[in-house]
């Protein structure tokens, strides 16, 4: 009997925030990880890659913000402060990408989300985390796709 395979996605986010110290160098303060939730409209996003002659937007921005995270009805950050471009990373034959921005001047952030525009667009996904207050908040979203069983 032949076992039937599914597919997984999995996400999580790294946050490394840095400080200036007292002769101006940044400085690393943090560095750890979170998960992150995708949103219905992220698995929009997905199938409609996989099935429509006309192509969604690409994910472009990562934003922040000071807000509770939505759930995974969720279309946007509920207190965006700051959106940037994100820069997209993937090796061939691997099943991971990443998106990679960084943030200056960050205070009290405590949502994350990745979006498919420079304003407005589609929330792929979101995450929350204790508020942080930093000089530099650089932040890895890895996407990890997998067979489950």
């Amino acid at each position: 009997m032949k076992q039937k395979i599914g597919l997984g996605i999995s996400g999580k986010i790294r946050l490394i925030g840095s400080n200036y110290n007292k002769d101006g160098v940044l400085e690393q303060v943090f560095d750890r990880e979170e998960h992150n939730l995708i949103t219905h409209d992220g698995f929009d996003l997905i199938l409609n890659c996989l099935g429509q002659t006309s192509q969604p937007s690409e994910i472009t921005h990562m934003a922040i913000g000071s807000g509770a995270v939505e759930d995974i009805d969720g279309a946007t950050l509920t207190s965006e402060d700051q959106r940037n471009a994100t820069v997209y990373a993937h090796v061939e034959n691997s099943l991971t990408c990443t998106f990679t921005s960084t943030f200056t001047t960050v205070v009290a952030a405590t949502e994350y989300g990745l979006l498919n525009a420079a304003s407005e667009g589609s929330l792929f996904n979101t995450a929350g985390f204790a508020a942080i207050t930093v000089d530099s908040l650089q932040i890895v979203a890895t996407l990890t796709l997998s067979d489950v069983g």
